[in-house]
């Protein structure tokens, strides 16, 4: 009998452990595993700890950092957090609305029709070593994503520039396999892909460039740069419901992304 009691006991807090652990994943998650997102999506948690950070980094006296601590600064992603509203577009779009920040060059002087939420984007990262995001084994340095007054998820921009070759085809394969395709015109979106699923829209995109190596100084003058391909690719997530407020709002979409039945 001592014996059940003692697993029992044990069983229970092991229960009680992954349940913490849960909890606190889910309240402070550091990456965002884009299979598994839902529209409960907590956007403001998942940036409130980066943006204290970022913060408290940017209020910091330079001249009292010693090397150790200048060098983790200069090494720590940056976060910001704008307030992001909807404003005339004034003849310039197809539209009579679009949606962007309130502190944008072009719109901070501007009244804005009304306000939305607010966007949160990455603005300083290491491509190398920082994840934010995760789809399928690939790895994304940099996310903005947005939510409206009531906190609920809006969207998403995933970007990394990848040297393998392989990172967009696992990307495209898993969207392919998961999600239902969708059929965008040639003249909507060069070279995109969507799909979609009962709660979003999927698009993914690249632009394929070359980058010329850098050697180091004292090579030999015979030895000719060499060039590696480099893949800019670009997931974006939309919430159907967004994009029903956005199509209510007459707020102007990508011609990609379809009407939301």
């Amino acid at each position: 009998m001592k014996l059940f009691s003692a697993r029992h006991t044990s069983i229970l807090s092991l229960l009680f452990l992954s349940t913490l652990l849960y909890s606190c994943q889910s309240q402070d998650p550091a990456v965002v595993f884009l299979d598994k997102l839902d529209p409960s999506f907590d956007v403001s948690t998942f940036y409130a700890p980066k943006i204290k950070k970022t913060e408290s980094m940017l209020a910091s006296d330079v001249k009292e950092m010693d090397k150790k601590a200048l060098k983790e600064a200069f090494e720590t992603a940056m976060f910001k957090k704008d307030t992001i509203a909807i404003f005339d577009s004034e003849g310039s779009l197809p539209t009579p609305f679009y949606l962007e920040s309130t502190s944008g060059w072009e719109t901070k002087k501007l009244k804005p029709k009304k306000y939305y939420g607010y966007r949160y984007t990455t603005v300083s990262y290491n491509e190398d070593k920082d994840t934010l995001a995760m789809l399928n084994g690939v790895a994304f340095p940099a996310l903005a994503m947005a939510e409206n007054k009531e906190g609920k998820f809006a969207y998403l921009y995933a970007t990394k520039t990848s040297k393998n070759k392989t990172d967009y085809q696992s990307l495209q394969d898993f969207l392919q396999k998961t999600y239902t395709a969708l059929n965008i015109a040639e003249e909507a979106g060069s070279g995109i892909k969507g799909w979609e699923s009962p709660d979003f829209y999927y698009f993914l995109t690249k632009k394929d460039r070359t980058e010329e190596e850098i050697f180091s100084f004292g090579e030999s003058e015979e030895d000719k740069p060499t060039t590696t391909a480099i893949s800019e690719i670009l997931l974006e997530i939309f919430s159907k419901e967004y994009i029903q407020d956005m199509r209510k709002e007459q707020v102007y979409l990508r011609d990609y992304i379809p009407v939301v039945k």
